[in-house]
C-alpha cells in the first residue's frame, strides 16, 4: 500500500482530531466542509500547510480531483472518492490529476499520430486522384488532336469528292454535247457543204463552217 500525500495526510488528521470548529466532516463521513474560511486561514493554514492562503489549499484541492460545491455563509464543501471518514487506508489513492493529464496527453499525441497517418493517406490517395486526372486530361487532349484530324480529313476528302462529281458532271455534259454534236453531223456531206462555202465567199458570208449560221446540208 502506498503513502498519502502530505497535504491529504494532514488535512485528514485534522478532521479526524475534531480539535477545530472551522472544518468537520458531513453527516455521511463522505465529504468534509470548511465552516470558516477566514478562521480556518488563520488558525490552520500556518501551521498543518505550506500556503498560507485558503484559496491556494482551494487550488490544492482541485488540482487532487476534490469537487467543490458553495454553500451559504461563505462554506466550502469538498468531497473526493477516495477521501472518506475512518478510511485511512485509501488515502493513498488521492493523486494529483497530473498523471491523468499525462494520460490525456498520451491521449491526444496517439490521436495526433492517427490524424498525422490519415492525412499522409489521404495525400496519397489525392496524388493519385491528381495523376489520374492528368492522365484522363492527356487522353482527353489526344483524343482531340485525332478528332480534328479525322475532321480535317473527312473535309477533304469530302471537297475531293466534290471536286470529282464536278468533273464527272462536266464529262458528262461533255459526253452529252459531243453526242448531241455526232447525231447533228451524222449526215454531213463534206462536197456539198464546200460549194456552199465557195458561194458564200461572193457574197461576204462566213469562211469558216463552224461559225456559220447556216444550215449544212444533209442526206
Amino acid at each position: 500500500m502506498g503513502k498519502p500525500k502530505i497535504l491529504i495526510k494532514n488535512l485528514y488528521e485534522i478532521l479526524q482530531s475534531e480539535k477545530f470548529d472551522c472544518i468537520r466532516w458531513t453527516d455521511n463521513g463522505r465529504a468534509f466542509i470548511i465552516v470558516d474560511p477566514e478562521e480556518f486561514q488563520k488558525s490552520i493554514m500556518p501551521e498543518y500547510f505550506y500556503s498560507t492562503q485558503i484559496k491556494s489549499l482551494y487550488r490544492q484541492l482541485n488540482s487532487y480531483g476534490f469537487k467543490m460545491r458553495s454553500l451559504k455563509n461563505n462554506q466550502k464543501m469538498f468531497s473526493h472518492k477516495w477521501f472518506i471518514q475512518g478510511n485511512i487506508s485509501s488515502l493513498y489513492k488521492v493523486e494529483r490529476q497530473r498523471t491523468r493529464s499525462i494520460a490525456h496527453l498520451d491521449k491526444e499525441k496517439d490521436s495526433i499520430v492517427i490524424m498525422r497517418e490519415e492525412m499522409k493517406q489521404l495525400k496519397e490517395e489525392l496524388e493519385t486522384l491528381q495523376s489520374q486526372q492528368n492522365s484522363i486530361l492527356k487522353q482527353i487532349r489526344i483524343h482531340s488532336i485525332i478528332q480534328t484530324y479525322i475532321c480535317k480529313n473527312i473535309k477533304k476528302i469530302c471537297d475531293e469528292q466534290k471536286k470529282i462529281n464536278m468533273e464527272r458532271e462536266q464529262e458528262t455534259k461533255l459526253v452529252v454535247y459531243f453526242t448531241s454534236m455526232f447525231e447533228i453531223f451524222k449526215g454531213f456531206q463534206f462536197e456539198i457543204a464546200s460549194n456552199i462555202i465557195l458561194q458564200l465567199k461572193d457574197i461576204g458570208g462566213p469562211q469558216t463552217p463552224s461559225f456559220s449560221p447556216m444550215i449544212f446540208p444533209y442526206m
